[in-house]
C-alpha cells in the first residue's frame, strides 16, 4: 500500500494544475482491492471498521485528495451492501466490490427543493410493463470513474428508490461539467437518465421519502469530507517544510541568515503540524462515534442516542476544521517569499481544495443546530446533512 500511495502522490500537484483526471490512480486503488477494505476478511476484505477506513482515506487524501474524494460514495455504498438482509442480493453486490468495481452516485439535484430533503424530480416509473428511469442529477461526485451508479428516484406513493445502474447502460449520460475552484477532477458534474431500463434486481431498496437514513450513514458521509481535510492538512505541512528547506536566501532583516534556521518560520511550521495532528485525531475520534451508531443499529438496539452522538461528533469536527484548515492553507505562504505564489509550485491548490470541500454545507447552520440542541433540547435535524 505504501508504494501505491507514493505512486499516487507522485505528480498529484501537476495533475491538478493540468486539470488531468486521475483515472489510472482510481483504477489502481480498486485493482489493489482497497475498495473492499470494509468487507470482512472471510469475505475478501480486510475487515476495516470506520476508524480504520478513515485512517486510509486520510492517507489517500494526503497523496491526492481528488482520488480520495472520488471514492466517497463507493465506501458508503459498500457499507450499505453489508447491511442487505437478503443473502443472495448481498452476495451479488459484494461480488462486484470484490471484482474491483467502483460505485458512484446520482443523488443531488439543482431544482428549487431544499438540499437534504430527498425531494427529487428524477422518477422511476412503470411504462408499458417495464420500469424506466428519467431525470437529471448534479454533484455526482465520482460517477465519471464509476462502473455502477447509485441513483435516488421518486416512485409512486411519496417513496424513494435506490436504483443501481451500470454507467454504460443505454440512456445514461455522464457529463464532466463541474467547474469548482477546487476538487476540479472529481467528476462532480451532471448525470442524466433518459428512459433508462431498470430491471427488478437493479432496485436495491424502496423507502418512504421522509424515513431517516440508517444511524451513522449520514454522519459517515459528512465525516468523510473532513478525512479529506485532514489529509490535505498533512500535505500543507509537507509543503511548508519543503518551502523552508528549499529557500536559498532570506530577507536582510530576518533573524538568521538562513531560512532553515529561522525560528519564526519554525513556529509557523510547528503550528501547521499541530493543526494537522488535531484534525486527524478529531476525525478518527468522531469515527468511533459513527461506528457506535452503526453497531447499535446492527444489533437491533435503539440507536437514536447513538445517531445523535455521531451527528454531534461530525458537526463539531466540521465547525472547527472548516475555519482552522483554511487558516492553515493561508499560513503556508508565510514560510516563503513571493516565489511561494508561483503557479509552478501550485501551493494554492490546498486552499482551493479545502474551500471547496468546506462549502459542502454551511458550518454556521451546523453550529446553530448544535447550540440549539444543547440550550433548548431541540433535536438535531434528520436529513442528508446530519
Amino acid at each position: 500500500m505504501t508504494d501505491l500511495l507514493a505512486w499516487i502522490a507522485e505528480g498529484a500537484a501537476a495533475r491538478e494544475r493540468r486539470e488531468e483526471s486521475p483515472f489510472a490512480q482510481v483504477a489502481a486503488v480498486a485493482e489493489a482491492g482497497l475498495g473492499a477494505l470494509s468487507l470482512p476478511a472471510d469475505e475478501g476484505g480486510r475487515g476495516a471498521g470506520v476508524r480504520e477506513l478513515f485512517a486510509f482515506v486520510i492517507d489517500l487524501a494526503e497523496a491526492d485528495p481528488i482520488v480520495a474524494h472520488v471514492l466517497r460514495t463507493h465506501y458508503s455504498q459498500v457499507l450499505g451492501f453489508l447491511r442487505l438482509p437478503d443473502p443472495d442480493v448481498r452476495r451479488r453486490w459484494l461480488d462486484e466490490v470484490r471484482a474491483g468495481k467502483v460505485f458512484g452516485n446520482a443523488i443531488s439535484e439543482t431544482g428549487p427543493a431544499a438540499a437534504g430533503g430527498h425531494e427529487f424530480d428524477t422518477r422511476l416509473d412503470e411504462v408499458d410493463g417495464r420500469r424506466v428511469l428519467n431525470g437529471t442529477k448534479y454533484y455526482s461526485t465520482g460517477t465519471l470513474y464509476a462502473d455502477w451508479i447509485a441513483v435516488a428516484a421518486r416512485v409512486e406513493g411519496d417513496r424513494v428508490a435506490t436504483v443501481m445502474v451500470p454507467a454504460d447502460r443505454e440512456g445514461v449520460a455522464v457529463v464532466d461539467d463541474w467547474d469548482g475552484i477546487g476538487q476540479g477532477r472529481t467528476g462532480t458534474g451532471t448525470t442524466s437518465f433518459t428512459d433508462v431500463a431498470v430491471a427488478p434486481e437493479d432496485v436495491l431498496a424502496v423507502r418512504p421519502r421522509l424515513e431517516p437514513r440508517p444511524p451513522g450513514d449520514v454522519a459517515f458521509l459528512q465525516l468523510y469530507l473532513h478525512a479529506l481535510v485532514a489529509g490535505i492538512l498533512r500535505s500543507v505541512v509537507t509543503d511548508a517544510t519543503g518551502v523552508v528547506r528549499s529557500r536559498s536566501r532570506t530577507f536582510e532583516h530576518a533573524p538568521t541568515p538562513r531560512a532553515v534556521d529561522d525560528p519564526i518560520l519554525h513556529e509557523v511550521v510547528g503550528r501547521l503540524a499541530a493543526t494537522a495532528w488535531v484534525a486527524e485525531s478529531a476525525v478518527l475520534t468522531a469515527a468511533d462515534a459513527v461506528q457506535a451508531a452503526m453497531d447499535a443499529a446492527a444489533r437491533g438496539e435503539p440507536a437514536e442516542d447513538a445517531r445523535t452522538t455521531a451527528a454531534l461528533a461530525h458537526c463539531a469536527v466540521k465547525v472547527h476544521l472548516d475555519r482552522v484548515s483554511l487558516d492553515a492553507a493561508t499560513a503556508l505562504f508565510d514560510v516563503g517569499g513571493a516565489s511561494a505564489s508561483s503557479r509552478a509550485r501550485n501551493l494554492d491548490r490546498h486552499w482551493r481544495n479545502l474551500r471547496t470541500i468546506t462549502l459542502h454545507n454551511p458550518a454556521s447552520y451546523k453550529a446553530a443546530a448544535v447550540g440549539r440542541h444543547l440550550v433548548t433540547g431541540d433535536p438535531l435535524p434528520v436529513n442528508g446533512y446530519f
